[in-house]
């Protein structure tokens, strides 16, 4: 039974599986990521596992959580930033860690929960009339979560939006990489460089 549920999921909660946990240990939570609403009210959590994994959870409504994102309403990680910075670009990578990286050097970052192949065109919605740079992981997951994110925000009427493949990043390499051997400079060097995209390439590529 454990195998209809995903990885993150197995062994845990009431998903746990008799005769399985010494193979397979139990996944405990080591980071928590909240993803509020416009008021700053939680809306649901994105939980990091050891061993590494991912899963969602919602606030129950009696002081408990329930297991994934049920019909919660989806939004941007750190949407209140967003919105108490509306004059900023806003660097959309694919991970909260990647947030918090960026965070770290002064720009203003969101991701959207579940990574690449998860975007919504609500999210979208959210950043209009935004300089919106896209900085996707080095791989194809990452440019194709790119180019349908880079879409959708054109479609929504951002007011520009870049996608930039980082020089010298590894494969499955993110921004957060490659933050540790450049500079913010660097990195703001790196956006400037490259022109805007534009919607006819995402329909014709």
């Amino acid at each position: 039974m454990s195998d209809l549920f995903p990885p993150e999921l197995r062994n845990t909660g009431p998903y746990r599986t008799a005769g399985r946990t010494a193979d397979r240990p139990a996944r405990r939570v080591v980071e928590t990521y909240d993803y509020l609403d416009e008021a700053g009210e939680l809306l649901y959590q994105v939980c990091r596992t050891d061993p590494k994994g991912f899963f969602q959870r919602r606030p129950d409504g009696r002081g408990g959580w329930a297991t994934g994102l049920g019909e919660v309403r989806r939004v941007l990680y750190r949407l209140p930033e967003l919105l108490a910075r509306p004059a900023w670009p806003v660097l959309l990578v694919e991970g909260e860690r990647d947030v918090h990286a960026l965070e770290a050097v002064g720009l203003l970052a969101t991701t959207a929960a579940m990574g690449a192949g998860n975007w919504l065109d609500d999210y979208a919605r959210s950043l209009r009339g935004r300089r919106v740079v896209i900085l996707p992981d080095n791989d194809s997951p990452g440019r194709a979560h790119a180019e349908r994110a880079a879409g959708s925000l054109l479609v929504a009427r951002a007011e520009s939006v870049r996608v930039v493949e980082l020089p010298g990043l590894p494969d499955k390499g993110d921004v957060r990489d490659w933050l540790a051997t450049h500079t913010r400079e660097e990195l703001i060097a790196a956006i400037r460089a490259v022109p805007e995209f534009r919607l006819l390439a995402a329909v014709t590529s």
